[in-house]
């Protein structure tokens, strides 16, 4: 679970977030939509401390987010980059099993987790692939088993259907419902309302660095008229 309580970011003198408050519950899906420049990004990317918060405060499962070091943060969050980071030169195996060792973790233990979450994921055939060689749908499968490897609660992805096509976008649907299922927290943001209308639990409608609106499930998007129009689009 994630609390954020009255979130504010200025940067360079512009506030790009104005005292945003929500939260994202275990088992739920949380989107946050919006038009690009919303803030949707800055938020979730100040969940992993990458921006500087100037005003509020994160709680991620009941741990003040500034209090935990940057090893802590990674192992209570989960980051999915919209253009996903993988290190080219190194395999899918070795990009997910390096982060466990730079961890601690021991190379036995590491590479059983790496195995048992790509074959969870369907990409155990993959395990000795460069990026290179892998389509877009399967490089952010690699992409979310990289986060998953740290076993973190709560998992967080940036524009996640961008670069996926009708076909890898309901695989990652499938993916997202599964994890929520075990108890992870998610949260993602999109511009992508096909995806949004299938996914979400919860959602936030962010415009000018606020949140505008929320709504609490599907079954009652009819009484939030923003993201119900915006979903519509």
């Amino acid at each position: 679970m994630v609390t954020i309580n009255t979130l504010t970011i200025t940067i360079h003198d512009k506030v790009i977030l104005d005292s945003v408050s929500c939260l994202l519950l275990a088992g739920h899906i949380t989107a946050f939509i919006g038009q690009s420049g919303a803030g949707k990004t800055t938020l979730l990317k100040s969940l992993i401390g990458l921006i500087p918060v100037t005003q509020g405060s994160i709680i991620v499962n009941k741990h003040q987010l500034a209090s935990l070091s940057p090893v802590q943060r990674s192992e209570e969050i989960g980051y999915v980059f919209q253009d996903f980071n993988l290190f080219q030169h190194l395999s899918v195996f070795q990009n997910c099993i390096d982060p466990l060792l730079v961890h601690g973790v021991a190379y036995e233990q590491a590479a059983a987790r790496v195995k048992k979450v790509l074959t969870d994921l369907e990409m155990i055939a993959s395990v000795n692939q460069y990026p290179s060689q892998l389509s877009g749908g399967q490089k952010q499968r690699i992409a979310i088993a990289r986060a998953l490897c740290l076993q973190p609660r709560v998992l967080l992805l940036d524009e996640p259907t961008a670069s996926l096509d009708p076909v890898n976008t309901d695989i990652l649907v499938n993916i997202l419902k599964k994890l929520a299922a075990q108890g992870l927290t998610i949260g993602l943001s999109s511009q992508d309302m096909s995806f949004i209308g299938k996914v979400f639990d919860r959602v936030y409608y962010m415009k000018n660095g606020q949140i505008i609106e929320h709504c609490n499930g599907i079954s009652l998007i009819d009484s939030c008229p923003l993201i119900s129009q915006f979903i519509k689009m």
